[in-house]
């Protein structure tokens, strides 16, 4: 008789244990799409997805996490409210320029145990100055002020002798776009002319011939080359010599 009740007793004591994680009922099923798997730094990322039951999910909270390199651990970023047909929708802008990755997370409930969403990456590029970064065989090309057609372009790479001048960069696969103000500098003799032209390892992607005065600004498609090449040489014939030019170049580049 006495075993019978201490076995109720042990019974009622632990019907009225509060209920954890490790007691709740199945995960939350949580999905997760991002409306853009590319952007620039900071422009908007908005993640939209459901959690499944949809009628016990409305009104719970999910958690945006985001992960800033391998290896590290994950960061809550943002929470929200699941809407009553149990979606949710959230934002982040990210201001660095490489693949941010990113799930959602609902904590566990009395009904419920936490759900993970699957991971979702999103490469981030950001406008990067071709002067903030390391040349290779350079030859009479040089980083810095330049003045086309009288405005200061103070980012800038161009050339310093009228003779075939050309610089490098190696950037490893990561960039693809490339914008600059195409042109002769004004440190051009008058009437000089300037080929300038851009190589993506080793296909040309831009040239064009300028005259003292003239520019273009222009944005060019890259398909993430090893090796971006500028190369300037003078055109003129006789005593006039052009200097070419590239004003605020700027790639388009992640890490």
């Amino acid at each position: 008789m006495r075993k019978l009740a201490a076995a109720g007793a042990m019974a009622l004591g632990l019907a009225m244990l509060p209920l954890t994680a490790a007691h709740a009922g199945p995960n939350w099923l949580v999905g997760i799409k991002a409306n853009k798997v590319q952007v620039v730094a900071g422009h908007k990322i908005v993640f939209h997805g459901t959690v499944r039951p949809h009628a016990a999910a409305a009104g719970e909270k999910v958690v945006l996490q985001e992960k800033f390199r391998p290896g590290k651990p994950w960061a809550d970023q943002k929470r929200v409210t699941v809407q009553r047909d149990g979606s949710y929708r959230v934002s982040d802008t990210p201001t660095t320029n490489f693949t941010h990755a990113y799930r959602v997370v609902v904590p566990g409930t009395s009904k419920h145990a936490k759900g993970i969403s699957p991971t979702v990456k999103v490469k981030v590029y950001k406008w990067t100055r071709l002067a903030d970064l390391d040349s290779v065989n350079d030859q009479g090309m040089v980083s810095g002020n330049v003045n086309i057609n009288g405005k200061a372009y103070q980012h800038s790479v161009f050339a310093r002798w009228s003779s075939d001048t050309h610089i490098e960069y190696n950037v490893n696969h990561t960039c693809t776009k490339l914008q600059a103000s195409f042109g002769i500098s004004d440190d051009s003799s008058t009437g000089g002319q300037a080929e300038v032209d851009v190589l993506a390892d080793g296909t040309p992607v831009y040239t064009h011939t300028f005259d003292v005065g003239q520019h273009q600004t222009k944005t060019i498609a890259l398909n993430e080359p090893l090796k971006l090449r500028l190369e300037a040489t003078s055109t003129s014939t006789g005593g006039p010599f052009g200097l070419g030019a590239f004003g605020n170049a700027t790639a388009l580049c992640t890490r």
